[in-house]
């Protein structure tokens, strides 16, 4: 009778091995923890020894060669050589004194491997990962490597409680989609965009067509404000000049869901292979150039509790996709998070002393929820040329000379924003659009005399509803070249020039303002702007209610007023409205 159930029980087992996972997806099963070897190394052992407790081997070599599912055992002591494995098998050792040197870690093929409580040190690469396998590291450190600690061009690797260290500009974790999808075989070949991406770009060069033509044949008045040029920051990049809106695509970008499981196992998939991290309290120490880099369209990973200290970038990104929980970058150079044609989701999270908070640009889509940027020297947050940005709770201090918000040719949705202490711009957009909802801007400053406005909007279309700007060295909410914004529910008080402004055939509508203690006039119109006003409160303007140059088509319309102070609405291009609601821009 035994004899004859052995042969069945084996087939049962080999059938379980080869059986499929979930959804169609294939998954390579563990073997069974009964089957599991365990053997002991001790690279100080004397003898040949047996890979007991009482014997344990003195080569890890020895112990890897092993066939089946392995947990070796590491005593402390440096382990140097080129490490290869693959299958399953679980490295252990005893805490940083078990040290694992020289060429670093090999991992190929669809298996799991696992280490945990020891140190990688040296190498050009720390952990390699390719060929769909699966890594796991748990209480580990990385230091010395010369590239960087972890490399992933096909497969996943996920570490917990784990440290990353550095004394140069290496990489930490590089997600490498650009190696096994053909496009690093091609030499210079630029990695394949993502689709979004693509349909992003196609539809940006038809909105800039559009746009070059337009302002090409339309004259600029004569009388027109001198508007300084304006440079985008985006990652490392920046573009100079005036940047034109892109073709919106509407609806939401479909994209992936990240998931917080761990211990998926390595997924055969018939697509493109991928490159996935899943990384939780990890801490990254020193001038990494990129603590994680994320590179090609099937790159994805997610990142929670995670602390970059020291890094010049934090997260930088070309293609994929990205989720950050609960995490804190602290630089003094650099983007702390950077996205380029990827999609980026951020929530809870603080950047100190980056150049730049966060930067995106050409993304199909952007999340960002429950940031705080301290002391970005050069912007807290600059996205360019995107589509499906979404920002809420949003707090700006210390901004640098390129303001806190800024966006060029993007379409934003944003709630509950705020801004301390900037310096020449609160927000600023230019061209695409802007929703927002909730924003408090205090304490804009200027360094030439011109800028330091808190909502600078030139080329957009813009509704901005309850609004609280005060103590800004320029205007309050200043349009300019053609923009069309819709301003409802403002307090705007001690603005260094006017309230509200308009130059060169912008319009602004505003309905419910209260303006307090301005340094110029309360409203401005020049160069053919049109400024419409309903439901007005002015009160301690040193100027009086209206500065307007009657040149041209500039018009100041306005509806119900309260003012202490009426010079200006004898002039002849200052109309009364009839006191129903002002309607929307054309």
């Amino acid at each position: 009778m035994r004899f004859r159930t052995f042969p069945t029980l084996l087939i049962l087992l080999l059938g379980a091995c080869r059986s499929g996972g979930a959804s169609g997806e294939s998954v390579v099963a563990p073997w069974p923890e009964a089957l599991r070897t365990e053997v002991w190394v001790d690279v100080a052992a004397a003898g040949e020894g047996e890979g007991t407790r009482e014997r344990p081997w003195g080569s890890l070599r020895d112990a890897l060669a092993r066939p089946g599912p392995l947990t070796v055992y590491l005593a402390a002591g440096e382990y140097l050589g080129s490490i290869e494995v693959s299958g399953d098998v679980r490295l252990e050792g005893q805490g940083a004194a078990t040290v694992l040197g020289g060429a670093g870690v090999r991992v190929a093929g669809e298996g799991r491997v696992v280490l945990r409580n020891l140190s990688v040190r040296g190498g050009g690469w720390g952990v390699e990962v390719s060929g769909g396998g699966q890594v796991q590291v748990e209480r580990v450190g990385f230091v010395g490597q010369r590239e960087g600690a972890v490399r992933v061009t096909s497969g996943r690797f996920e570490a917990a409680q784990t440290r990353f260290e550095t004394s140069g500009e290496t990489v930490g974790v590089l997600l490498d989609g650009t190696v096994e999808d053909g496009a690093a075989r091609a030499g210079t070949q630029e990695a394949p965009a993502p689709r979004d991406a693509r349909q992003v770009r196609s539809k940006r060069a038809q909105g800039e067509a559009a746009a070059r033509v337009g302002a090409r044949d339309a004259p600029v008045p004569q009388d027109a404000r001198q508007l300084p040029s304006m440079r985008v920051v985006a990652g490392d990049a920046a573009l100079q000049g005036t940047a034109l809106p892109t073709g919106y695509t509407g609806g939401e970008t479909s994209g992936w869901s990240p998931k917080e499981e761990r211990g998926r196992g390595p997924v055969k998939s018939s697509g493109p292979p991928r490159q996935e991290a899943w990384l939780s309290g990890v801490t990254f120490t020193g001038p990494f150039r990129r603590a994680v880099r994320i590179r090609g369209p099937e790159a994805r990973a997610t990142l929670k509790d995670i602390r970059f200290l020291g890094a010049v970038t934090a997260v930088g990104m070309d293609g994929g996709h990205a989720e950050i929980r609960h995490s804190v970058a602290e630089g003094h150079q650099g983007t702390a998070f950077s996205v380029v044609e990827g999609v980026m989701s951020l929530e809870d999270v603080r950047a100190r002393g980056h150049e730049v908070s966060v930067s995106a640009m050409r993304v199909p889509r952007l999340e960002v929820r429950g940031l705080l940027s301290v002391g970005a020297t050069r912007a807290g947050l600059s996205v360019g040329a995107s589509t499906g940005v979404l920002l809420e709770d949003v707090v700006v201090r210390d901004s640098g000379s390129h303001g806190a918000l800024h966006f060029s040719g993007s379409e934003v949705k944003a709630r509950r924003l705020r801004v301390e202490g900037a310096t020449e711009y609160g927000v600023v957009a230019v061209g695409g659009s802007l929703e927002l909802r909730g924003i408090t801007v205090a304490s804009v400053r200027s360094n030439d005399g011109i800028t330091g406005e808190g909502l600078h909007l030139r080329q957009v279309r813009a509704e901005v509803e309850n609004a609280v700007v005060r103590e800004t060295a320029g205007a309050c909410v200043f349009a300019a070249q053609n923009a069309r914004v819709v301003l409802r529910d403002a307090e705007l008080s001690r603005c260094g020039q006017s309230a509200l402004a308009v130059d060169t055939r912008a319009r602004l509508d505003a309905t419910g303002v209260e303006a307090r203690g301005t340094q110029e006039a309360a409203l401005a119109a020049m160069a053919g702007g049109e400024l419409r006003v309903d439901a007005l409160i002015a009160r301690k303007t040193r100027r009086g209610l209206v500065s307007v140059e009657c040149t041209g088509d500039t018009r100041v319309k306005l509806g119900r007023v309260h003012t202490d102070d009426d010079r200006g609405m004898a002039a002849p291009c200052v109309e009364r409205l009839a006191t129903e609601a002002v309607p929307g821009p054309r």
